[in-house]
C-alpha cells in the first residue's frame, strides 16, 4: 500500500513539473502519457480492482451442437475510489483451446494485471466445438483430419462472438469509463486467432476463409446482438495466434501489434504454414507471429516481435513479462511514439514507467550464484540501507515464494521444497525491476 501511495505521490509532482515548466496548469485529468500508468509498473493493487462478472454479451445458436449459446463476459477495472481517470483504454483478451475447449477464466492474470496497470479489461465465454472427439492435439489429428471444414466455421463463430463482445463494450463504455477512442484485443492460440481475425477481417476476408459460413450462421457483425458496429482498435496483442492466409491486415486500418511467439511452434506455426501440424497437415494455414511482424514493419505499420529462441513449446512466454511488454507498447501507441522492435530475450524486458531504469545498472550489478544449482542460490550486491525485493515465480508467473532483503549486501535464498524446473526470479526496488531465470536441479 505504501508503494502505491508513494507512486501516486511521485506521479501528481512530475505531471505538476511537467506542465509547470510548459507554463500552464491544466485543471482537467492528465493525458496518458503524462501520468505513470499504463506501464510495466503496477499502479493499483489487486483490492482496488471491481470485477463485473456473468455479464451477457449476447444469445446465438451454435452451428455444431444447435442449441443456443448465452455469451457472457468477466469486466475488470479500478474502482473510482482509487482511480480518477474519466476515461481509461480497455483491452478485450481471448482464451485458448483449439476452439473446442477452454475457460474464460484462464485470462482471469493477465486481465487483473492489466486492470491493476490502470486498463479496463475483459475476459470472454465464446462458442466452443466442431464436432471433433480429440483430446489433445495427436487425437485431434487422428481423429478429426476428415473435419477441416468445422473447425473453419468454428474459427469464424469465434469472430463474430468476439465482435459481438466489442459492440457490447462500446455500447456500455461510458459505464466503466472506457475511452471509446482506445480498444485493443488480445489473445492466446485460438484465443489470439480470433482476436486477430476480430481486429484485421473483413466480411470479404472471411467469406473467402470459410466459403458457406454466411449462409450457416450469418454476417460477422450481426450475430449475438443487433448493436451497432462503431469500435476501431489502436493495437492487438497477439500470443502465439495467427491469422488465415486470405487476411491482408491492411483492411481495417493500420493496427500496431505486439507479439509473442514460440520460435518452432508446431500448434500455431511462428511463420507461414498449418495449424496443428506437430503430426498432421489436415488443417487452415496461418501467418504465424514472425510473419505478421515482417509484414506489418514492411508495410511501415509498428510492431514488436518477441520470440522464445529454438523452444518448441506453444504460447511459454512468461505472463508477467508478456504483461509489462504489452503494456509499455499499447503506452507507446497512446503516446504515439510506437516504433517496431524485435526481442529474442524472454525473461527480462526493458521497462517503461517514468521510475523505472532509475537504479537499472545498480539491479544489474546484483549477481545469482552458482546457476544452475541445487536446494539454495546466493545473491550479492545488494547496497546496505535499501530495501530490496525477491520474488520467486514459475514461468506462466505464479508466485511461488518472496523474501525481503533490508541492510545486507549478500542474501541466501533457500529452496526447499521447489521441484527441479526452470524460475523467474524478480528482483525488485524502489519501483524498479528486474529478472534472473534460475535454473534448479533436482538431487
Amino acid at each position: 500500500m505504501r508503494q502505491k501511495y508513494f507512486i501516486r505521490y511521485l506521479e501528481f509532482y512530475f505531471s505538476f513539473f511537467i506542465l509547470l515548466f510548459a507554463g500552464r496548469i491544466y485543471s482537467q485529468p492528465p493525458s496518458f502519457c503524462s501520468t505513470n500508468r499504463f506501464t510495466d509498473v503496477a499502479l493499483f493493487d489487486s483490492s482496488d480492482i471491481r470485477i463485473d462478472s456473468n455479464l451477457v454479451y449476447g444469445i446465438t445458436k451454435n452451428y455444431f451442437s444447435n442449441v443456443n449459446d448465452t455469451l457472457m463476459m468477466d469486466v475488470f477495472y479500478p474502482d473510482t475510489i482509487s482511480d480518477t481517470m474519466s476515461a481509461r483504454p480497455f483491452i478485450l483478451l481471448i482464451h485458448g483451446g483449439a476452439f473446442m475447449a477452454g475457460n474464460r477464466r484462464e485470462m482471469d492474470y493477465q486481465c487483473m494485471e492489466f486492470a491493476r496497470r490502470g486498463f479496463v479489461t475483459a475476459t470472454i465465454r465464446y462458442r466452443l466445438g466442431w464436432n471433433c472427439s480429440g483430446t489433445d492435439f495427436l487425437s485431434i489429428c487422428l481423429l478429426c483430419g476428415n473435419l477441416y471444414p468445422n473447425i473453419k466455421t468454428a474459427t469464424y463463430e469465434a469472430a463474430q462472438d468476439g465482435r459481438a463482445a466489442m459492440r457490447y463494450i462500446d455500447a456500455n463504455a461510458a459505464q466503466y469509463k472506457i475511452d471509446p477512442l482506445n480498444y485493443f484485443i488480445g489473445g492466446t492460440s485460438a484465443g489470439s486467432i480470433t482476436a486477430l481475425h476480430v481486429a484485421y477481417w473483413d466480411q470479404q476476408e472471411a467469406d473467402a476463409f470459410c466459403q458457406g459460413c454466411t449462409g450457416q450462421v450469418g454476417l460477422l457483425d450481426t450475430s449475438g446482438n443487433s448493436l451497432p458496429h462503431n469500435y476501431q482498435f489502436k493495437g492487438v496483442i497477439d500470443n502465439c495466434g495467427g491469422i488465415t492466409k486470405d487476411s491482408s491486415l491492411l483492411n481495417n486500418g493500420n493496427i500496431p501489434m505486439i507479439s509473442f511467439h514460440d520460435e518452432g511452434d508446431c500448434i500455431v506455426p511462428n511463420q507461414y504454414g498449418q495449424v496443428i501440424s506437430c503430426t498432421c497437415q489436415s488443417f487452415y494455414w496461418v501467418a504465424g507471429s514472425s510473419s505478421m511482424h515482417n509484414f506489418l514493419s514492411a508495410n511501415s505499420i509498428c510492431t514488436s516481435m518477441n520470440l522464445v529462441p529454438l523452444s518448441i513449446n506453444h504460447c511459454s512466454f512468461p505472463q508477467y513479462e508478456l504483461v509489462n511488454r504489452a503494456s509499455c507498447f499499447i503506452r507507446s501507441v497512446l503516446c504515439d511514439s510506437c516504433t517496431t522492435s524485435s526481442n529474442n530475450t524472454p525473461f527480462v524486458g526493458k521497462g517503461c514507467s517514468y521510475f523505472a531504469n532509475v537504479i537499472e545498472d545498480e539491479l544489474s550489478q546484483i549477481k545469482v550464484f552458482p546457476n544452475p544449482t541445487r536446494e539454495k542460490f546466493y545473491l550479492n550486491g545488494f547496497k546496505p540501507g535499501k530495501m530490496y525485493t525477491l520474488l520467486l515465480m514459475d514461468l506462466f508467473g505464479k508466485e511461488l515464494m518472496q523474501k525481503s532483503v533490508f541492510q545486507k549486501t549478500e542474501f541466501t535464498f533457500n529452496l526447499e521444497g521447489i521441484p527441479a524446473g526452470a524460475y523467474i526470479l524478480k528482483i525488485s526496488s524502489e519501483g524498479n525491476e528486474t529478472g534472473r531465470l534460475v535454473l534448479l536441479n533436482g538431487n
